[in-house]
């Protein structure tokens, strides 16, 4: 049971690290200083991103106020700024149903208005990107084929390529509902047998963009582990995330994101219970997982690799983010309610230690 938990744990730290850095919330004044703004100069992308933000994250707000709202200001974007990085977020899509934002009047305006944008011949690769962003979880066949043509307008790009893996990922699944934080809450059989689901399997063995790969196999593997685990999908995609990932590997051998990737996959694996029934009676003998105390942080110094540095135990918090080239890590400890302090590291390396 205590391998199954610590499974289920590091599926959460997954999650966190899919999840976008938390930015600080608008009071509701200081949302109509920006609407006004806006008024007075409408390419403001900043104060648009502002809002965009606190119609999205804040739960408090009324959803008959937040959706008109978040409908205008996405409408916007699709039209005036397609290309920008702020028509590519999570708080710039539309959901037709399944959440209390979802809003299918909003979502055939916008599914028109990108597929106006995107049948332009002039149309730039990040706009492509972006409106494949908006049908990712309506029209996988449709997304994947944006993300084709917007990989062909830009080949190097390593953030069209990681939104081509990510699609993947989702069609061989069929998921039809992710949270704001990449975790996945529904799946849909039919959509497994789809041309999309084979599409992307196929890709799996002939891709040779190496960073699409590695996307499609860490998706795979903690997103379809979450819904295997759950019982909301039917097969265990592991196999088709390690093939990924090795074929990955083999491309760009020396390449320290795709390894980081093979690396959580592995300690995935390695805390995986061979299966979700009997693992609670085989597993409960199993070694459990050192909790790290503050006497332990202290022995973390600048210089410790992240093998010592787990070797002290699992963080309760976990994010990666690469960065101009490098990996940055931030781990987080906490134990029982009382927080032990933060770990940063670059590279695989302590870069930095706080403890309060």
């Amino acid at each position: 049971m205590q391998r199954l938990l610590g499974f289920l744990l590091l599926l959460v730290f997954a999650t966190r690290a899919e999840a976008q850095l938390p930015r600080p919330q608008l009071a509701a004044a200081q949302a109509q200083q920006f609407e006004a703004t806006l008024d007075a100069n409408p390419n403001d992308l900043a104060a648009r991103s502002a809002l965009l933000d606190y119609y999205f994250l804040n739960s408090d707000l009324n959803p008959a106020q937040a959706i008109p709202a978040r409908r205008r200001h996405i409408l916007w974007l699709i039209q005036n700024a397609p290309a920008s990085e702020l028509a590519g977020l999570p708080a710039a899509t539309i959901d037709a149903a399944g959440h209390r934002l979802a809003d299918p009047t909003g979502f055939k305006l916008a599914s028109d208005a990108w597929r106006a944008q995107v049948a332009k011949p002039d149309t730039s690769a990040m706009a492509l990107a972006n409106a494949a962003r908006f049908f990712k979880l309506s029209d996988k066949e449709f997304t994947i084929s944006l993300l084709d043509r917007a990989h062909m307008l830009d080949p190097a790009n390593k953030e069209i390529s990681a939104r081509l893996g990510d699609e993947y990922a989702l069609a061989i699944m069929g998921a039809t509902m992710v949270n704001k934080n990449g975790y996945p809450l529904a799946s849909d059989p039919r959509l497994i047998q789809s041309a999309a689901a084979q599409q992307a399997r196929e890709a799996l063995n002939t891709s040779s963009d190496p960073y699409a790969l590695a996307k499609a196999g860490y998706m795979l593997s903690w997103q379809g582990a979450v819904l295997y685990y759950s019982r909301k999908l039917s097969f265990d995609p592991s196999p088709l995330a390690e093939g990924a990932l090795l074929r990955a590997v083999n491309l760009a051998p020396g390449d320290r994101e795709i390894a980081y990737l093979m690396d959580q996959f592995r300690e995935m694996q390695r805390q995986k219970p061979a299966s979700a029934q009997p693992a609670a009676q085989q597993l409960a003998a199993a070694p459990t997982v050192p909790r790290v105390s503050a006497e332990d942080l202290k022995k973390v110094a600048v210089g410790m690799k992240r093998e010592e540095l787990l070797r002290l135990g699992q963080p309760t918090g976990r994010m990666a983010v690469p960065e101009d080239g490098h990996l940055m890590e931030t781990y987080q400890y906490v134990n029982d309610g009382q927080r032990l302090g933060r770990v940063r590291l670059t590279d695989g390396v302590v870069s930095g230690v706080e403890i309060p």
